[in-house]
């Protein structure tokens, strides 16, 4: 019969709530940004509109549809962005110092790897958050960064995901869990292909793709995180999720 876990089987519970609560925040937060973007949803194309712009902090030309446009809710996407890097590198380094103990030879060097990757996520969304994909950055030639911090979310984000499922026990049993494996893979999977679509897009236009690969790079890191959050929930206060009963 299982048995309620003690005070350090709830420690996790600190990380995978601020895994849930970033995962759950962004959508919300985005779409109000939607309603403050020119028109509001009724002119809204989330396929062709960009996250980027949602976050551009002033009144543009923009270069794709040749007239202004102005994200009035720029300050809560640029928060939006910001909050999940920071919730993301807190929850998961967390989660690493807390099960430092159960460190394995087999597990060392991904929890490192991952480790690694929690400040890349930070610092990519953190560059998203504070330098604009808009045409000032692009005039003063540092749009790039706006762009490098993409890559750094795209790549260091997903490969988390996926080096997840490489060794069960990294930081929990609910690792072994074979559909915590398999959507985990998925995840990872469609976040690096989006990023590759992203990149080859070609020249862009008023119909250009953007905002469908853009959303597809970052939502794969915030379903892992709502996956990730809901199984070590399912592992504190079962102790099944990782395919382990714990006895009374």
């Amino acid at each position: 019969m299982a048995q309620t876990v003690g005070k350090s089987g709830f420690l996790p519970l600190l990380p995978a709530t601020l895994f849930l609560l970033n995962s759950l925040a962004w959508l919300p937060l985005e779409s109000y940004c939607h309603l403050w973007f020119e028109n509001g949803l009724p002119t809204y194309n989330w396929k062709i509109e960009s996250l980027s712009d949602l976050g551009v902090n002033y009144r543009q030309v923009h270069e794709l549809k040749h007239y202004n446009v102005t994200s009035y809710a720029f300050q809560y996407m640029n928060a939006n962005f910001i909050q999940a890097g920071v919730a993301f590198a807190l929850a998961q380094l967390g989660l690493i110092w807390m099960t430092r103990r159960n460190v394995t030879t087999q597990t060392a060097f991904l929890r490192t790897v991952r480790a690694v990757l929690s400040l890349f996520v930070l610092g990519g969304f953190v560059l998203i958050g504070t330098i604009h994909g808009g045409p000032r950055e692009k005039f003063w030639k540092i749009i790039g960064w706006h762009w490098f911090g993409w890559g750094m979310v795209a790549i260091a984000g997903n490969l988390n995901s996926f080096l997840s499922t490489v060794r069960a026990n990294q930081v929990g049993a609910f690792e072994g869990n074979q559909i915590y494996r398999l959507v985990s893979s998925m995840l990872a999977g469609f976040g690096i292909y989006s990023y590759y679509r992203f990149n080859t897009l070609g020249v862009w236009d008023f119909e250009t793709p953007i905002g469908l690969w853009q959303r597809g790079i970052v939502y794969p890191v915030l379903v892992w995180e709502l996956l990730t959050g809901g199984f070590m929930l399912m592992d504190a206060f079962s102790g099944q999720a990782g395919g382990k009963v714990k006895k009374g």
